[in-house]
């Protein structure tokens, strides 16, 4: 009997400690921000600020909004494991894995937006002191780009990021303002849709942007959203001339002349393939 109770123990010996070793893998977990720069430059972006020297034309522009909505935030290691992000829920600005930045603040030229501001993606990963990259998708995925934004629930309930005429969300909204045009626009969505909400969407482009970024410490670096360098193969005192181009800036059609600068700098074509992603826009700091 006694070499019957010894077998017995000794068999519960694996599995407690796989037990623990369970019980240290989830303590190891920790909780990283991923934080969000937006500049002209080396110059702080703010909804107060006047900005010169931009785009082919040299001009200045000016704030009125900036909404991005990002998903999948992964941390890559040295050793090129990859670890997404566990987003925490906080029922304002996360909800599964998809997160909404908010850069504009509501003041000065930003008048007509909203105070409350988000620069930063917070979720868990495994601790570890090697994590020396970063991959995010900007947007949304196509299954749930076309929902009911009012029936939804944050962050996919905020209306200015509902693009109607296209069925679907904005994925990145951002308006300025040049001495030639009083709004310049650069909305990327899902385009060429056509459907509904309750029978289903078909889009021409859906825009899947991916960015990957090397030389990233979620310790000590941010990503920097660099103006400059988005608009950099753009006028932004170019004038509609109503024919071949119909408004000031893009809202991702194929042919607007505009789209090609702007979702370059995604890793875009203008009609939505992936491309080598330029260093001029996202970068890290």
């Amino acid at each position: 009997m006694n070499a019957v109770r010894k077998l017995a123990s000794w068999a519960l010996v694996p599995a407690l400690l796989l037990l623990q070793g369970c019980g240290d893998d989830e303590k190891s977990d920790k909780t990283y921000t991923v934080r969000f720069s937006p500049q002209v430059r080396q110059e702080a972006l703010t909804c107060g600020g006047s900005y010169p020297d931009i785009g082919t034309s040299r001009g200045v522009i000016e704030l009125l909004d900036f909404k991005m909505y990002l998903r999948d935030v992964t941390l890559v290691r040295a050793n090129g494991e990859r670890h997404a992000l566990k987003l925490a829920q906080d029922g304002t600005w996360q909800r599964d894995a998809i997160a909404l930045l908010d850069f504009e603040d509501g003041t000065g030229t930003c008048a007509t937006g909203s105070p409350e501001v988000r620069r930063e993606v917070v979720g868990t990963a495994p601790e570890h002191d090697d994590y020396t990259g970063l991959e995010f998708k900007v947007g949304l995925p196509p299954e749930k780009n076309h929902l009911d934004a009012e029936a939804e629930r944050a962050p996919l309930n905020v209306a200015p990021m509902w693009w109607s005429w296209q069925g679907g969300y904005k994925f990145v909204a951002l308006d300025v303002r040049s001495r030639a045009n009083e709004s310049f626009y650069f909305h990327m969505g899902a385009s060429g849709c056509r459907g509904s909400v309750p029978d289903g969407f078909t889009c021409a482009a859906d825009n899947q942007a991916t960015i990957t970024l090397a030389g990233f410490d979620p310790e000590a670096n941010q990503v920097v959203l660099d103006l400059a360098g988005l608009y950099s193969e753009l006028d932004v005192n170019r004038v509609p001339d109503g024919t071949t181009d119909m408004m000031p800036g893009c809202m991702s059609g194929a042919t607007d002349p505009e789209c090609p600068g702007f979702l370059s700098q995604f890793g875009l074509t203008a009609d939505g393939r992936p491309k080598a992603l330029p260093t001029t826009f996202f970068r890290v700091r």
